[in-house]
């Protein structure tokens, strides 16, 4: 469970600081070292984020094949 935690709160963290780093570059014109940069570090973060959603394992009681 502690694994879990960290893994979902390492994605979150990531996600944010990329999102204010988007939004930091493109306040101070930095449009060529912040937004891009920001961009990837909120990739990782979704990347880490579907990646541990994706190994979760489906109830007893589902339906659905998706």
């Amino acid at each position: 469970m502690k694994g879990e935690a960290l893994t979902l709160g390492i994605a979150m963290v990531l996600m944010v600081v990329g999102l204010l780093a988007l939004l930091y570059g493109e306040y101070a014109g930095l449009t060529t070292t912040f937004v891009p940069g920001g961009g990837i570090v909120v990739l990782v973060g979704v990347g880490i984020l579907t990646a541990h959603i994706a190994r979760v394992p489906r109830p007893e009681g589902a339906e659905s094949e998706h």
